[in-house]
């Protein structure tokens, strides 16, 4: 058998050889001015005929060979088997012998079990030849491994079916067939199917935890083919019959969703996952199992590449080998994260109707586990949003707070008190307001319009009213200690105090931000403004006259509109969107089905849950 062997391996060396294209050897010899031939070849013939490894096609070609040669012995040897047994009978009907019938069927089961050692011992060795190739298996694909598996295991079964038709032409019924002679070679093929699987899924690790930190977390557009992609491994229909051209989103349950490269390549490899469990029967756990490892590492990844790294508001002079994460990068992040919790659970559906184990079906339930997690990671994005804007505002209030604000020319602001409305100043910024809050505006709008360009409305108001709480509250903190008030620029007069500049400076924050943004923040926006008139009116120092703040001074404004007055506080705090620090959270929501199923209306993230508790009723000015 192994001579057998051996001369198969030798042929198909010989016909590698053979294709190889003639031209080469022609001028390799030419080079060293030799003759081409045997004559003249030298060393370079003994190179050319030393064995070489075969490549996979010829490997498949020898392997049918060899399993086809035991196919043949059981053929031969129930030939021989039925002629030996037809003797016997003709022996014992000439001389009569019950006794020679009775030799006749015991040397039948011992050829039948002749016929086992034989087909073990032939399988054994072909055994042995595929545990040589095992490393080079390990990089063949996966569709060409299929087709080896399904010739393989036709040749096997022809091998089956043989011996029981030797067993049925011998006539033992009754005698219960051998051991499978067939485990080891197949057992040698599943684990080899394993390796691939594990090489395979070696591979999409390095390449996912290269994308991620390569990811620059800028949207791009999604060519037809990965929308199609996304559709077959969820087993639908395909949602565009166009097979070229770009989008601009990716669709999961009419759901869009902006997409980055790294979030691209994740769903690739998953289709790809999901081909393999379909393919190989036998490695449906081992493929989902590694999947779902996949998945982890992806999040994983991402998270220390995005939440640990610093954020900082981009600058434009920024170097391009030193650019910060920014808010619009965070903002992609989540959308990364959104989009595959909400693509897991019809994943998980299909999986489960499409490969039927129950053992396969204990392991799919991980993903559950998974898309919480994803869940859990976009709602630590939206907090992390959150603490941007509110260390900005940190930013800003220092100089705010220490920097004294520049005089008002003398009765510049004389309309803004006057009796007569039609007389009243309407631009704020002829009052020399303090240009700390200016630039906390432009932060507001800047952070508004980068999270309005990936984030829905709901999300961005529900981010903002966090961040404006937190300032409102950091607001609260810094007036109840001891903020310098040099004279000038501040006077004891109506509009010159500390506590009316401050006034006027928030009046002014109002107008800045109200002037360009968008209605989504307009109620959180109202809610901060009448926290910090509350705040201001109560912990301003009364008995200060430099630091006080004039009643008149807020109540002129809230009648201009430029704060809001007792029934802008009244909405806001009758309202159910914007609640308390305590109320607006963004955790991950406590239920699977709150964070797999979202209401169908529109695009509200799962991983923030409903702020629904009114308000606690707040101290009077």
């Amino acid at each position: 058998l192994e001579a057998r062997v051996r001369a198969l391996v030798e042929e198909e060396q010989r016909l590698a050889r053979s294709s190889a294209p003639q031209q080469d050897a022609e001028a390799a010899a030419g080079d060293a001015g030799e003759p081409a031939g045997e004559e003249g070849a030298g060393p370079g013939h003994s190179a050319a005929s030393a064995p070489e490894p075969l490549s996979f096609e010829g490997f498949s070609r020898m392997w049918r060979r060899v399993l086809a040669d035991a196919v043949g012995m059981v053929a031969r040897f129930c030939e021989l088997a039925v002629l030996a047994q037809a003797a016997l009978v003709v022996s014992a009907e000439e001389e009569e012998d019950a006794g020679i019938q009775a030799a006749g069927d015991g040397v039948k089961r011992e050829l039948l079990r002749l016929l086992d050692v034989l087909l073990r011992a032939h399988l054994q060795v072909a055994g042995n030849l595929l545990r040589t190739r095992q490393e080079e298996h390990r990089s063949v694909h996966s569709s060409e491994w299929k087709e080896f598996l399904r010739s393989s295991d036709q040749v096997l079964d022809e091998i089956r079916a043989a011996q029981a038709t030797c067993r049925q032409r011998l006539g033992e019924t009754e005698l219960q067939p051998g051991a499978d002679v067939q485990v080891g070679v197949r057992g040698i093929l599943c684990e080899q199917t394993k390796h691939i699987v594990e090489e395979f899924d070696k591979s999409c690790k390095e390449q996912i935890t290269c994308a991620v930190a390569q990811e620059r977390w800028e949207r791009v557009d999604v060519p037809y083919q990965y929308q199609a992609i996304l559709d077959k491994m969820l087993g639908r229909e395909k949602q565009s019959d166009s097979e070229e051209g770009v989008g601009r989103y990716l669709h999961v349950d009419s759901v869009h969703f902006i997409a980055v490269p790294a979030a691209l390549t994740l769903m690739q490899h998953l289709s790809e996952y999901v081909r393999l469990a379909t393919m190989f029967d036998a490695m449906q756990e081992v493929v989902v199992q590694r999947m779902c490892e996949l998945l982890y590492t992806f999040n994983r990844d991402t998270y220390a590449c995005v939440l640990r790294r610093q954020v900082q508001p981009k600058k434009k002079d920024a170097p391009e080998e030193k650019k910060k994460i920014t808010a619009a990068n965070l903002a992609l992040c989540s959308q990364c994260c959104d989009f595959i919790a909400q693509l897991l659970p019809p994943l998980q559906a299909h999986l489960r109707t499409r490969l039927g184990r129950e053992s396969t079906a204990v392991l799919l339930s991980e993903l559950t586990k998974i898309a919480a997690a994803y869940a859990s990671h976009q709602a630590e994005l939206y907090e992390k949003l959150s603490t941007l804007l509110v260390d900005r505002y940190e930013f800003h209030a220092k100089k705010w707070f220490s920097e004294a604000h520049h005089e008002v020319e003398n009765d510049a602001d004389a309309s803004l008190w006057a009796e007569d409305p039609a007389t009243r100043a309407q631009d704020l910024s002829g009052l020399n307001p303090h240009k700390a809050l200016g630039d906390f505006a432009t932060d507001i709008k800047n952070m508004l319009r980068a999270l309005l360009r990936t984030l829905a409305s709901d999300s961005v108001r529900r981010i903002f009213a966090k961040a404006f709480e937190s300032v409102a509250a950091k607001f609260g903190e810094r007036m109840g200690q001891e903020i310098p008030a040099p004279s000038p620029p501040y006077e004891e007069r109506l509009g010159r105090t500390l506590g009316d500049r401050l006034a006027l400076d928030i009046a002014f924050l109002q107008e800045s931000v109200d002037r360009q943004s968008n209605s989504c923040i307009t109620t959180p926006l109202q809610r901060l403004l009448a926290d910090l008139v509350c705040h201001l009116r109560v912990r301003a120092p009364a008995d200060d006259p430099l630091r006080a703040v004039h009643p008149a001074a807020i109540e002129a404004l809230q009648r201009l509109g430029r704060l809001p007055g007792v029934d802008a506080r009244s909405r806001a705090t009758s309202s159910r969107l914007v609640t308390s620090s305590s109320d607006v959270q963004f955790a991950a929501p406590r239920s699977a089905s709150t964070a797999l199923h979202p209401p169908p209306s529109g695009r509200v993230p799962r991983a923030i849950a409903a702020a629904v508790t009114p308000v606690a009723a707040r101290a009077p000015g």
